[in-house]
């Protein structure tokens, strides 16, 4: 699947988006610095009902957002050094949790993932417009 998208229409993307969790609840965001990830998610996460402010977890690694009905981690894995280090933060836990995780630069700790992980990748188009290429587990 893919989406082009700006901030104008990131919300109708971010809803269409979240139709994936019913199945799957492992969402692994990849691109390049400034490419969206951190505003995608927070996107995702007003659509999902957190009303609280949705900020990248880049020094905490992992945050914990509630909606009315489920658990949200956020994490963030780009300051992630080796996959010891991955697992004393806590990401194994939270991937294994059955909670849905939205995770960035997943390729830091690729061997944690399990097979039912999307993969969505972000690319630059022009300052304000995006490409989101999502690729669902075989």
């Amino acid at each position: 699947m893919e989406f082009i998208f700006d901030l104008n229409n990131i919300q109708t993307i971010a809803n269409n988006f979240i139709s994936l969790f019913d199945k799957y609840k492992i969402i692994a965001f990849s691109g390049e610095l400034g490419a969206g990830k951190t505003t995608l998610i927070n996107a995702i996460c007003k659509q999902l009902g957190v009303n609280e402010s949705v900020t990248s977890p880049t020094y905490s690694i992992i945050q914990e957002y509630y909606s009315d009905s489920i658990i949200i981690y956020h994490m963030d894995l780009y300051r992630i050094k080796s996959i010891e280090e991955a697992i004393e933060a806590g990401i194994e836990d939270c991937l294994q949790s059955k909670n849905l995780c939205l995770v960035e630069w997943p390729e830091k700790a690729m061997s944690l993932f399990p097979g039912e992980t999307v993969y969505a990748s972000l690319k630059t188009v022009s300052n304000s417009v995006r490409k989101l290429i999502v690729q669902l587990p075989q």
